[in-house]
C-alpha cells in the first residue's frame, strides 16, 4: 500500500511552505501527496440573524483546477480535491479515503488569539481526532527545504502515553532515519530529574531506535516554551514535536499554552502528537520506585 499525506492547503504562503515542505517528506518514502482544500460559506450575521452568502458557483470548480494545476507542478505523485463540509466533517473525510501517515497543514504568523483561531484552525486537531499533525511555518526559508536530520521531543518530566491515532506517523519517522533528541525543561531544584520523560520517550516507538533515544536538558529556563526553543537551537534541531494534552480553550485563554507560545516563535516545522498523561502518584513514591538506567 502506498503511504499517504494530506495536505491542508489554500492559496496562502503558508499553504505553499506546507506543500514544499511534505513534498520534501514524501520523496525518500515514495509517498503520495493529497491536496484538500476544504470549502464552506461562512454565515454572515445579519439583522435578520445568521445569513449564507449567496453561493458563487464558479469558486469550486475554478479552485479545483487551480489545485489541479498546482498538483501538476508538484515533485512527487500528488491528487487535488475541494471538500465541501464542515471542518471536521472534511477531515473525517480525508481520513477516511486516504489513511494518511500524516496531516500537514500552514502556519501562519498571527497576533491574539482570534487572529490565530482564524488562521490556524488545524492546529487543535490533534486534541479533535487524535491524528499526528505537521505545522509548517510561512517563513520557513528555501535552505530549511530538505529531508529534516533532528527531531527535538519536547516532554515533561513524568510518563505519557501517545493515543493509537498519533502513532501512524511512526513509519513516516523511521523512513527518514532521524536522530531523535527527547527535551526537557527544569527548574533548578529539579535539575536533576528528566527520566521519567525520557523513559516514556524511549517506550513510545516512534522509531525503531527509540530505546536510545538521549536526553537534553535546559535548566533554569521557566516557563516551558522558551527552553524548548532553546534546545531546539543549541540542538540544531530542524524539527520539532510537542505532545498535546488537550488543555481546551479555557487553559489556553487564561493561562497559556506552551504549545501556543512555541507555535507563535518557531523557526522549524511543529510535529504535534497527541498523548495521554496519566495520573501520578507523588514525588517521593516515583522517585522510590524508578531507578534510571545509566548508559
Amino acid at each position: 500500500m502506498v503511504p499517504n499525506i494530506v495536505v491542508l492547503t489554500d492559496f496562502s504562503l503558508a499553504a505553499e511552505r506546507a506543500r514544499a515542505y511534505a513534498a520534501v517528506l514524501a520523496a525518500p518514502l515514495d509517498a503520495e501527496l493529497h491536496l484538500v482544500h476544504v470549502f464552506l460559506p461562512v454565515p454572515v450575521v445579519t439583522e435578520y440573524g445568521l445569513v449564507l452568502p449567496a453561493r458563487d458557483e464558479d469558486y469550486v470548480p475554478e479552485t479545483c483546477r487551480c489545485l489541479r494545476h498546482v498538483a501538476e507542478t508538484m515533485p512527487v505523485p500528488t491528487t487535488a480535491e475541494v471538500l465541501e463540509a464542515d471542518w471536521l466533517g472534511a477531515i473525517a473525510q480525508a481520513r477516511e479515503k486516504y489513511q494518511p501517515m500524516l496531516i500537514v497543514a500552514g502556519l501562519t504568523a498571527t497576533n491574539g488569539f482570534l487572529d490565530e483561531w482564524f488562521s490556524n484552525r488545524a492546529a487543535p486537531l490533534p486534541r479533535q481526532t487524535g491524528c499526528p499533525l505537521l505545522l509548517v511555518p510561512e517563513h520557513l526559508p528555501d535552505t530549511a527545504l530538505h529531508q529534516p536530520r533532528r527531531l527535538a521531543l519536547a516532554v515533561e518530566d513524568r510518563p505519557f502515553r501517545l493515543v493509537p491515532a498519533a502513532r501512524v506517523v511512526a513509519p513516516l519517522l523511521e523512513g527518514l532515519d532521524l536522530d531523535v533528541v527527547a527535551v526537557t525543561v527544569l527548574s533548578e531544584a529539579d535539575s536533576l530529574g528528566g527520566w521519567h520523560g525520557l523513559r516514556a520517550a524511549q517506550h513510545s516507538d516512534l522509531t525503531d531506535g527509540m530505546a536510545s533515544c538521549g536526553l537534553h536538558k535546559v535548566v533554569g529556563e521557566e516557563p516551558a516554551g522558551p527552553g524548548i526553543l532553546e534546545a531546539v537551537h543549541e540542538l540544531e534541531a530542524d524539527l520539532v514535536a510537542l505532545l498535546d494534552r488537550g488543555h481546551g480553550l479555557a487553559h489556553k485563554a487564561f493561562i497559556g499554552s506552551v504549545i501556543d507560545y512555541v507555535l507563535r516563535r518557531t523557526p522549524v516545522p511543529v510535529l504535534l502528537l497527541s498523548a495521554h498523561i496519566p495520573a501520578l502518584v507523588s514525588d517521593s513514591v516515583e522517585k522510590r520506585a524508578f531507578i534510571p538506567v545509566a548508559h
